[in-house]
This record gives C-alpha cells, sequence and structure tokens, in this order.
C-alpha cells in the first residue's frame, strides 16, 4: 500500500536511486492531471549534461512515449535550473519530483511542449528512513560489484590468466572487425543500389506465386571488395568515431556518413578553391551544428574565424542535401578541454584533407607489407598518419568564443592518434587480410597491435587488476599488470561478455577454479 511521508530534503542521489530501482508502488501510478502511467523501462542514467535518464519507454494515458526522465525534489526545481530554456529537454517525456508543490505548475519545454508530471511522495512503499537505508546499501554493491571467482581464483596459474587474455583479445579484435564488415557490405549495397544492379534470390522453384518469392540472397565475391573508396569511407567513419570518445561517438559517426567522402572530393574539387581545408571545416562545422556565433564575447579572433567559417559554409549548404546535427547533440560537459568535439572536429577536417590527397588503405597496406621495417617502425609510422598539429585559430581556441588558457600543440595527439591505430587500423587491416587471404598482412597487424600503447586505467580494468591479477608474479622479477593494450583489451573482453554475463563454464578460469579443468 502506498505510503504518505513527511518531507525530507531529498538529494538527487537519492532520487536516481530510487527512480532506478523502481522502489514506490508502480501499478497504480498516475500524473498530476490524472492519466495512468506504466514504466516499462526506467531508461539509463545519464552522467552528462541533460536530463537524469535517457532512453525511457514510458506508456502515460494508454500512448507509448520513448524518451528522457527529469527527477527534482520540487516541482519548481525545473523553472530554478531553465530547464525551459534549454534544448537540451526536449525530449522529457515525464518530469518526476519527490513532493507536492503548494501549487501545480506545468512543465514547459523550450519547444513549448507540457511535460507529464508524476509525484512520488505519494506512491512510496517503504518509510523514508527505510528507503534512505536501501539506497546506501545499493550504491555500497555496486561499488563493490565482484567477478564470481574473485574469493577462489586465487590458485589458478598465472600462465593461464595470461594465455587466456591474450586470447580473448583477438577475439574483441574479432568482434570489431565483423562490425567493419558489416559496415563495408552496407557500403557495397549502396553502391550496388546506385548502378541499380537486380538482386539475387538464388534457386526459384518453378511456377512460384511472385508474391512467395523468398528474400533476395547477398552473395559478395572477391570482387566486390576491391572497390578502395569504399575501404576509405569505411576507415574516415572508423577515425571519426574515435574521435568522439564514448561521449560524441554517435554524432561524430552521422557526420561522417552524412557527409561522406565521395561528396566532400567533389564538392571541394568543383570549388576550386585557393583553401580547401578551411572549406572543408567551415562544411564539417556547418552540418555539425556548431557553427553558432559566439554569443557575449569580446574574443575578436572567435567572431573573425566563425565569419569566416560562415561566409564559406553558405556557398556549400545549397548544395547540401543530408541532415545536419543539432548544437544539443554535442557534449562537452565533463571533457578535458583538449577533448572538446569542437577540437576533434578541426582535427578531424585536417585529417579529412590528407585522406583526399593520400589515400590511408594504401599508406597502411604499405606501411604493413613493407619488410624493412620491424613491428614498432610500422607503429610509429601508422600513428603519425592520424597525428594533427594545432595551427591557426586552432592553436589558442577550444572552442569558439573561449581562448583557451594555454597554447595548443595539437589537435590530435599520440595518445588518440594510437587508440585509432588500435580500435580502427588493426580491425580494418585483419579484415582485409582475411578478404583477401594476405597472411603478411595478418601477420604484420597483429605484431603492430602488439605495439599499441595501453590506454588510461578506468573501473573495470581496475575490477579485473584487483579481482583476478591481485599482484601475481609473471616470473621472479615481474609483477602481473595489465600494462599492453592487448591485455587490457583481452580484460574488458572476459568482464563484459563472460564476468559480467556469468559465463564462467566457457572462461578459462571458470573452467579451472568450478570444475578444475583446463579445458
Amino acid at each position: 500500500m502506498a505510503r504518505k511521508n513527511p518531507s525530507h530534503h531529498v538529494p538527487e542521489r537519492f532520487l536516481r536511486q530510487l527512480w532506478k530501482h523502481q522502489d514506490f508502488a508502480r501499478d497504480i501510478l498516475r500524473t498530476t492531471d490524472n492519466r495512468s502511467i506504466e514504466i516499462l523501462s526506467a531508461g539509463f542514467v545519464n552522467p552528462d549534461s541533460g536530463p537524469d535518464f535517457s532512453n525511457a519507454r514510458i506508456r502515460i494515458g494508454g500512448v507509448l512515449y520513448r524518451g528522457d526522465v527529469e527527477l527534482h525534489q520540487n516541482l519548481e526545481d525545473w523553472e530554478k535550473h531553465s530547464h525551459q530554456n534549454d534544448p537540451k529537454y526536449n525530449k522529457v517525456i515525464l518530469h518526476v519530483v519527490f513532493r507536492t508543490s503548494a501549487t501545480i505548475e506545468l512543465t514547459k519545454t523550450k519547444s513549448a511542449r507540457s511535460v507529464p508530471v508524476l509525484i512520488l511522495e505519494h506512491y512510496l512503499t517503504s518509510s523514508f528512513r527505510e528507503l534512505w537505508e536501501k539506497m546506501i546499501l545499493d550504491e555500497r554493491s555496486e561499488r563493490l560489484a565482484t567477478i564470481k571467482c574473485f574469493e577462489q581464483n586465487d590458485e589458478v596459474d598465472t600462465s593461464l590468466i595470461q594465455k587466456w587474455l591474450n586470447k580473448l583479445a583477438i577475439e574483441r579484435i574479432e568482434l570489431k572487425m565483423r562490425r567493419f564488415e558489416e559496415r563495408l557490405k552496407e557500403l557495397i549495397d549502396g553502391t550496388k543500389l546506385l548502378l541499380k544492379e537486380p538482386p539475387r534470390f538464388g534457386e526459384i522453384p518453378f511456377g512460384i506465386n511472385p508474391e512467395d518469392l523468398p528474400p533476395p540472397v547477398q552473395e559478395y565475391s572477391t570482387r566486390d571488395f576491391t572497390n578502395s573508396h569504399l575501404w576509405e569511407q569505411l576507415l574516415y567513419e572508423g577515425f571519426m568515431e574515435a574521435l568522439g570518445y564514448s561521449k560524441n561517438q554517435q554524432p561524430f559517426v552521422k557526420l561522417a556518413r552524412n557527409v561522406p567522402l565521395y561528396w566532400l572530393a567533389d564538392t571541394i574539387s568543383s570549388a576550386r578553391s585557393s583553401n580547401p581545408q578551411l572549406e572543408l571545416e567551415a562544411i564539417l562545422f556547418g552540418v555539425s551544428g556548431l557553427l553558432a556565433s559566439p554569443k557575449r564575447t569580446d574574443d575578436e579572433a572567435s567572431k573573425e574565424y566563425v565569419s569566416l567559417l560562415q561566409i564559406s559554409w553558405k556557398k556549400f549548404q545549397k548544395l547540401y542535401r543530408n541532415e545536419c546535427c543539432e548544437e544539443t547533440e554535442w557534449q562537452f560537459f565533463r571533457l578535458r578541454p583538449d577533448n572538446f568535439p569542437t577540437v576533434r572536429l578541426a582535427g578531424a577536417a585536417r585529417l579529412v584533407s590528407t585522406l583526399l590527397n593520400k589515400r590511408f588503405l594504401k599508406s597502411l597496406i604499405q606501411i604493413l607489407k613493407n619488410q624493412e621495417l620491424n613491428s614498432k617502425e610500422k607503429h610509429r609510422r601508422m600513428t603519425e598518419l592520424f597525428m594533427v598539429d594545432a595551427d591557426g585559430f586552432w592553436k589558442t581556441h577550444y572552442r569558439f568564443g573561449e581562448p583557451a588558457k594555454k597554447e595548443l600543440t595539437k589537435l590530435i595527439g599520440n595518445s588518440r592518434a594510437d587508440e585509432i591505430v588500435q580500435n580502427v587500423v588493426v580491425p580494418v587491416s585483419f579484415l582485409y587480410a582475411r578478404i583477401f587471404k594476405d597472411k603478411d598482412v595478418r601477420r604484420a597487424t597483429l605484431d603492430v597491435f602488439e605495439r599499441c600503447l595501453p590506454a588510461t586505467e578506468n573501473s573495470i580494468l581496475r575490477t579485473m587488476d584487483e579481482q583476478l591479477l591481485k599482484g601475481r608474479e609473471l616470473d621472479s622479477s615481474r609483477t602481473f599488470k595489465l600494462n599492453s593494450a592487448k591485455l587490457q583489451q583481452g580484460a574488458l573482453q572476459l568482464y563484459k561478455f563472460y564476468c559480467s554475463e556469468e559465463r564462467c563454464g566457457e572462461c578459462a578460469v571458470g573452467k579451472m577454479v568450478f570444475t578444475g579443468s583446463e579445458d
């Protein structure tokens, strides 16, 4: 039975736990205007700026909505936090507040849409104290989550763990390679549609009704994969995604697909400009939605540079037919300035400029097949292909309207270029080697992967280090550490696809711990 509690100060941290674990009478929920609420999915915690939960699925008044959920202590907090003026909140489908307000005010988005309101205080099934204690326990449990074999893996041989992680690293590359392969096939299919090639239906029985035709059988020959322009587009989309990190991957991929290389090449070539790099930058910033005039700033350099880009973008805007991104799709919140999407986009423009004049795939394969180079030199040359020095306006700015406190030296530095090699070049090169049956490229790619730098430690890697490696010794002088990209990739694969899914029976460590078998 729902219970009403006295008013308390309610931190948003508490509200997030309450909503995440659905600790209320969810079968009788109603909005303040008396519409029924059925929560099909509470959504996912948003660690960045914007609504508290994203991608929720909620049926309100019998209508199914998918969107964001915003949580507040009081109804008035929506306007106190100026959400009514922020387009990031235009997709909010439910405003959840803890307590009743003296007056029920409408929650409005910047797009002038009314948002349904749920007051949770009416539907609590436990006392505030009980809920608070449960929230603390839930937080502690999430923070101290352990892998299943944690208490029992002390006796597992170090060499078995090392061998298993190395194998899983290759498995992780295979997963990435398959994703690139599916995208490459999509690009091939798109080319065939442009050429109006008829679909293949396989063997069709005599006298079949046309309506009962089986779906087309899509077959690919080696010849289908020989179009180098499609491989260049694949690499372009790959490094654009890598430049977006986890926070801006989607808009970067969207940008790369909406502004394909062939269109950029044709457009820039036909313009016969004396400064094609500036025009590339204008197009990418124009389509990205980030080319807004700096407001309320005394930074004359920004005003001048934005004006220059806008003049160039207007020239190409009438030729552009695809969708543009919205400025609100990009995240700056909780990012280091050198990782701002504006900095990475400026770097991308310079990479694309190089790509249009120097085919990356050909350069990469030539490096891999050069027998005079050792793996260290091959890795160095590949990494340098994706490094971009800061120049002009971007030596003194991270974004428009805001001068940098210190001068930038790189738009894409060594560590980010290395991650592009690790997460894009390596799987794409493996794919190339498999399709064209090139053992030399596969072997050289594997050697380059061994040279990739370890990433910055994260919570998953810390968990695996503390709960699996446990300071084990590799030999009398070395402690077993996740100190290479390959071992880190293996550890991530183990945690995400085995530990989290409790697939212990398929894990080399799990088999040893729970069955005593290495098979």
